[in-house]
């Protein structure tokens, strides 16, 4: 067992659990304590994932995405809607968010069709239209929540998992050029007004700072303020004085970075590139391509979730509703990344066993 991986989760969700506390000095809230018990249920999904031979979920990979299908569109018509949004289905003390879910099924599909379609001499356009269409589905569904931050979610987890396969020259030349046409299509076609309000915030922030720009401000005030080694626990100003939104969810590294400044931001991102460098090591070695694939999946889902929700609190990217793995609250964000942790210990003790 790679008891590196387990060590860096651990230590990433102790600071998170202890991050959240000091929004609670200031809320008067007990959400630390409600974020420890995720993280508790969390670590039992993580032991059921890693015990059962993850060979098992090549079989059932295609059940698993139909049901991740099924739960996206249903939400749609019955999910709870939370300011002009529907993402989550409505359990009373708890709530489930279906694109959290979806991003795991969407992994051991791709794995699983790479693994039955292998192409030594490299992968062509026709090839690949059936993974256009796995990944397609789920985020035109996402997209219609509207979730933006997600649908790219979706498709850059796809983009790496096929940055592990061998292209010929002409189709990645192809692939290129179709994305640089495709931004003014999303522009016109795709983009709502107000993620391009956050766009154009994010090329101005003086072009709406109390409206579309209020979150990004903030969030740069509370980062800058930090200075090197921050405020202390509990002396940030910008969560108790109400000034920083959702910061218990999307802003927790900027909370973060007031109260323990550039020395906390640059350990806890330290332990991140701990948990990516240890999942890639493991697809490293791994016995089979499926676990391979699965591996680089779940790398590829931790560091783009942490780059996104990172680049939005310091303005490097627009806001896009990206949680921080195990540091922002959230049942369904917390529980994805745990049984994906425990995909990667499953496929680390099973490297020598066939």
């Amino acid at each position: 067992m790679d008891w590196s991986l387990l060590l860096a989760v651990v230590l990433i969700g102790l600071v998170g659990v202890y991050n959240l506390q000091s929004t609670s000095l200031s809320t008067g809230s007990n959400i630390h304590l409600k974020q420890f018990y995720w993280l508790s249920f969390g670590t039992v999904m993580m032991v059921v994932a890693a015990s059962v031979d993850y060979r098992h979920l090549d079989r059932f990979s295609p059940i698993l995405y139909s049901l991740a299908v099924l739960l996206l569109a249903l939400v749609l018509g019955i999910g709870k809607e939370v300011n002009g949004s529907r993402r989550w289905f409505d359990f009373g003390p708890v709530s489930l968010q279906p694109s959290e879910v979806a991003k795991l099924s969407i992994i051991a599909a791709l794995a699983s069709w790479f693994n039955r379609v292998p192409r030594p001499a490299g992968y062509t356009l026709r090839d690949l239209v059936p993974v256009a269409a796995l990944l397609g589905v789920p985020m035109f569904l996402i997209l219609q929540e509207p979730d933006l931050g997600h649908t790219l979610m979706v498709l850059f987890i796809g983009l790496s998992m096929l940055a592990y396969e061998k292209f010929d020259r002409r189709s990645l030349m192809i692939l290129v050029l179709t994305a640089v046409v495709m931004v003014p299509v999303g522009w016109r076609f795709i983009l709502r007004d107000y993620q391009k309000d956050r766009i154009l915030t994010l090329l101005d922030a003086d072009v709406d700072r109390l409206g579309s720009g209020w979150h990004a401000l903030q969030a740069r005030v509370a980062v800058g303020s930090g200075g090197v080694l921050g405020k202390g626990h509990g002396l940030g100003t910008q969560v108790a004085g109400g000034f920083l939104p959702e910061n218990h969810t999307d802003f927790v590294f900027a909370n973060l970075a007031e109260e323990h400044g550039l020395v906390g931001c640059v350990c806890l991102l330290g332990l991140y590139m701990w948990l990516v460098v240890g999942a890639l090591r493991v697809a490293g070695q791994a016995r089979d391509k499926f676990g391979g694939h699965v591996a680089v999946g779940v790398a590829a889902l931790i560091f783009w979730q942490v780059f996104m929700n990172v680049g939005m609190v310091l303005s490097l990217i627009p806001v896009t509703g990206v949680t921080l793995p195990l540091m922002s609250y959230g049942g369904s964000s917390i529980l994805t990344v745990m049984v994906a942790i425990g995909l990667l210990v499953n496929i680390s003790m099973r490297r020598t066993v066939f």
